[in-house]
């Protein structure tokens, strides 16, 4: 690395290095000393800085428009490489030969392939080719190929877990990542995936996981029907689902992410509160297929500040070992579609709207849409819903929208406020109701803090519909 850095230090204009030579790594505390090193050593620097601005600076008195450039991009060149494709690096540039693109659409292919920490060194050049040009790159590997990580997680439905993570690049073709995580904790659980990345070709994996929670809810995925029956509002509910999927996708117009797949899922739900002799009421395996869409765009996923992202897919169910004896054909479509955007210095809008519905035969209802709670990364249809609790609204449809006013206060501190307004239940979409009013709605006021460990976030919500308040702690990224 050192080395690396002489060689860059000479390639230079203008190189300014702070004195900190007395600070480390976790001088903290030392933050506004260190800034004011940075601050002396780019001052000593002025004129040179004052210099180069001058000479580029352009005199708006002549009346001249300034419009964005676009390059011309005849060929796109890239040096040989051995654990990844052309394919692969067209397809994180977002970009093909004999098509226009931006300086904004270079630095963002740029930006992505740094991000997959697969390249050590990046360099790039324009070189001319007649009245076109060719985007000449030059890539170097990184030769660090296995990682072991380690992450903590705490939320209120999945409790705490901590994360072994195995990744293992280039294990049996170019271009591919192999990634097991295996958390330990109140609910053991893993997540397996094996992706061969093509770009703009067709890519494949395979996925594996296993999720399991035990938690009192108020849904029994029966419109309530075993609740009545029982004269209870709540379930003491274990549920654990075993899933497996085949997928192939591809990127559609530089921008989309189009895919499907087949998948087999295994569902076991059982109930202390029910008769000893017979606690369970679900243990069956489904076949299905998948199709979906997908565009993310957002800065960051828990503090965004701009971008927008749509998400949306349809599975179709169709086998089931039927262990209820109710089991029918049928399919599930969904969408999901937000944007987050500053509207004032450190003051951040994020808009978002969802639904799904389900279409075909009358069948289970284990895979309805249930709504409640927050901090957990979603399974199945489970989705948060500020002002109750977790797993308390259910139906085969729904909608739902969420608006989110945040304000980083501090560097890196958040205090937001935000109110979601939804309507769910079986057959929503069959009358003119699930527009005319809202039927639930809830609100929450929230401190975060983007930490070392990931997302620190606290909530306290609250409905009129039931006048009941819930306090919601997560510590560390969603897993």
């Amino acid at each position: 690395m050192i080395e690396k850095m002489k060689q860059k230090i000479a390639l230079t204009d203008i190189y300014i290095k702070p004195d900190i030579n007395d600070y480390g790594v976790i001088s903290f505390d030392d933050g506004q000393e260190i800034i004011k090193k940075g601050e002396e050593a780019a001052f000593a620097q002025y004129e040179a800085i004052k210099k180069l601005v001058d000479s580029t600076r352009m005199d708006k008195s002549t009346g001249i428009k300034v419009k964005t450039d676009t390059l011309r991009l005849q060929n796109i060149v890239i040096n040989p490489l051995q654990k990844y494709t052309r394919a692969y690096v067209l397809g994180k540039l977002r970009m093909k030969q004999n098509s226009k693109a931006t300086y904004h659409d270079i630095q963002q292919g740029i930006d992505n392939l740094s991000s997959t920490q697969n390249f050590s060194a990046i360099s790039y050049q324009f070189e001319k080719n007649n009245d076109q040009d060719d985007l000449v790159l030059n890539l170097t590997e990184n030769s660090t190929k296995t990682f072991l990580k380690f992450a903590l997680h705490y939320d209120d439905l999945f409790k705490t877990g901590a994360l072994v993570n195995f990744t293992q690049k280039n294990s049996v073709f170019r271009n591919d990542i192999t990634s097991l995580d295996f958390v330990i904790g109140d609910n053991v659980r893993y997540n397996f995936d094996y992706y061969v990345d093509n770009g703009f070709y067709w890519s494949f994996g395979v996925k594996s996981k296993y999720n399991r929670f035990n938690r009192n809810v108020e849904t029994d995925f029966n419109d309530g029907e075993l609740l009545r029956q029982l004269g209870i509002r709540s379930l003491n509910l274990d549920y654990a689902e075993f899933t497996n999927q085949f997928y192939m996708q591809t990127i559609f117009i530089q921008k989309f992410l189009v895919g499907g797949g087949i998948e087999h899922k295994h569902v076991d739900i059982s109930s202390a509160t029910l008769n000893a002799t017979n606690s369970d009421f679900e243990r069956s395996n489904y076949l299905s297929f998948v199709g979906y869409l997908k565009y993310d765009a957002l800065d960051n996923k828990f503090f965004p500040k701009r971008g927008w992202y749509f998400f949306g897919d349809v599975q179709s169910y169709l086998y089931s070992s039927d262990y209820t004896k109710q089991f029918n054909e049928f399919s599930i479509a969904k969408g999901d579609i937000g944007f987050a955007r500053t509207i004032f210095e450190k003051t951040t809008l994020k808009m978002q709207t969802e639904m799904g519905f389900t279409f075909g035969n009358e069948s289970v209802h284990f895979f309805d849409f249930v709504l409640g709670g927050y901090g957990f990364t979603p399974i199945n249809n489970f989705k948060p819903f500020y002002g109750y609790d977790f797993l308390s609204l259910s139906g085969d449809s729904y909608i739902k929208n969420d608006v989110t006013i945040d304000y980083e206060f501090y560097r890196k501190n958040h205090i937001n406020f935000s109110a979601n307004f939804a309507n769910i239940k079986n057959n929503l979409f069959e009358t003119s109701d699930w527009i005319s009013r809202i039927s639930y709605s809830g609100y929450a006021a929230g401190y975060g803090l983007e930490s070392l460990l990931g997302p620190v976030e606290f909530k306290y919500s609250w409905s009129p519909e039931t006048n009941k308040g819930f306090a919601w702690f997560s510590v560390g990224f969603w897993f």
